[in-house]
């Protein structure tokens, strides 16, 4: 039996990277998912690198059923409003609940913040900050319906601290806990769950994503952002989704309101 047998989950973000980790291991512990991302439309929602594909998206819901388990491939943008609560609703309609959020869409960019433009912020706060906060206006209404629920929300280590060339960046991570919490507080009479996790260095397709943009060797960016860990080693996608699913399963039944950093030592330091 599966530590998450029989939940419904809706993950933002899922179809490629951290999020598509997150959604093979709650599939393979028992869940039905519901992958919500990009299609081959909206290409204003790249920072720069690419983003997940209507092949990725496919891809990630074939394996979720070749695991035993059914998927659903939704396609949207975070920050629209009505894509996600259509979504939900279809997602609804097919599963018959959602159990488990988990707001894992989410971009970096690099760069001095005063000479960011006002575009790239808009798309950064939109879809890492506005699009968690939208992701859970979503599903919440029927979380409550249920009196049940667990929301995962993706944030950073870079939440906790300052990072040269990541300031509006750190600033929608810092943003993600503080809601999370709040959420927290808000939800608790009707046994909702709200936690956020926070990665420190993943080799995902956000960071070589970045990498990539800015035309920079691969081990030379991560070489100093492992230097930030007591660990200085590179955390792979399983380890951080290990944690997804402590947090939407029953085992985390009583937590809520953390933030809990998956870092190898980043806190500590």
């Amino acid at each position: 039996m599966g530590r998450v047998d029989g939940k419904v989950a809706f993950v933002t973000g899922g179809a490629v990277g951290l999020g598509r980790s997150h959604v093979l291991t709650l599939a393979r512990e028992g869940a039905d998912v519901a992958v919500f991302d990009l299609g081959d439309g909206h290409r204003d929602a790249e920072p720069g690198y690419p983003l997940a594909k209507q092949a990725d998206l496919d891809k990630t819901v074939e394996d979720v059923r070749r695991l035993g388990r059914r998927g659903l491939g939704l396609v949207g943008d975070v920050r629209d409003q009505a894509d996600l609560d259509a979504a939900v609703s279809r997602t609804v309609s097919e599963f018959g609940r959602i159990d488990v959020l988990v707001a894992s869409a989410g971009i970096a960019m690099m760069g001095a913040a005063w000479e960011m433009s006002r575009q790239d912020w808009d798309l950064l706060m939109g879809t890492n900050l506005t699009g968690v906060w939208q992701s859970c206006k979503a599903v919440i209404p029927q979380m409550i319906k249920q009196q049940y629920g667990r929301i995962v929300l993706i944030s950073s280590s870079a939440g906790y601290k300052a990072w040269y060339w990541l300031g509006p960046y750190v600033a929608t991570k810092a943003a993600v806990i503080a809601l999370g919490k709040t959420l927290a507080l808000e939800l608790a009479q009707h046994w909702i769950t709200v936690n956020s996790i926070c990665p420190s260095t993943v080799d995902s397709g956000t960071n070589r994503g970045l990498a990539l943009r800015h035309n920079i060797e691969w081990d030379s960016m991560v070489g100093g952002w492992l230097k930030s860990q007591a660990i200085q080693k590179l955390l792979d996608p399983i380890d951080i989704s290990n944690g997804v699913l402590f947090l939407a399963s029953d085992d985390a039944r009583y937590l809520t309101g953390t933030a809990l950093p998956v870092d190898a030592g980043v806190t500590a330091l």
